[in-house]
């Protein structure tokens, strides 16, 4: 069996990475996409590889048809226009769809409600730093640095815990939909989140330092 590999982007779940952010790899036994985690297949996991998207180089990809739950349904690999040679490779490595389809729940994945809590809350939070500082352009305060934060734990909390899980996720829905999307959110509040800390506590001994008559 003779292995194959692309590289290119994704879409995962409600994420798109593009090139050259994603890799997919198959040989007779498994198919594997890398992009902001690794999801790996057997042949009896994928109902068939799809054609998706219609304009050659911006929007020519693979969706990954699949029927494993732990996976977000939507898993598209961008080929930039080579959809048709990465097809034949696949098909050369001996690697065969053989999966049945699956009925998954429709809709949203999130409560409403938790989504509706989130945001009154982020943007409060900037909002009150915005008034303290007199509605005067700001570098960003304490209150922006606390609401990063709290997204950052929120995202956190919603990978790893189920108790949280059964809160804001809708029923029937499993987190692996969302699964990219949060992995992403914590890449870029964590960042975030250092460097307003930082930029804080430059701020914070200036404000302090005693000023003479």
């Amino acid at each position: 069996m003779i292995d194959a590999s692309f590289r290119g982007g994704a879409k995962v779940g409600w994420v798109n990475a593009s090139w050259p952010f994603a890799t997919l790899a198959a040989n007779g036994n498994t198919l594997t996409l890398s992009s902001l985690g690794t999801y790996t297949f057997t042949p009896s996991e994928v109902v068939a590889l799809e054609p998706y998207g219609s304009i050659p180089i911006l929007a020519s990809g693979i969706r990954i048809n699949h029927n494993r739950r732990d996976y977000p349904k939507n898993m598209i690999f961008w080929c930039m226009g080579r959809r048709s040679a990465v097809l034949q490779e696949i098909a050369s490595t001996g690697f065969r769809p053989s999966g049945q389809p699956i009925e998954r729940p429709s809709g949203f994945p999130l409560r409403w409600s938790a989504v509706l809590m989130a945001l009154v809350l982020w943007n409060g939070l900037f909002l009150l730093d915005r008034a303290l500082a007199g509605w005067r352009p700001q570098p960003p305060g304490l209150f922006s640095f606390i609401a990063l934060v709290l997204v950052f734990c929120a995202a956190t909390a919603t990978r790893t815990s189920t108790a949280f899980q059964r809160v804001v996720l809708r029923e029937g829905h499993e987190i692996a939909e969302i699964k990219s999307f949060l992995v992403l959110l914590q890449i870029v509040t964590g960042i975030m989140s250092v460097g307003f800390g930082i930029s804080l506590l430059g701020v914070m001994p200036a404000n302090n330092r005693w000023r003479g008559p």
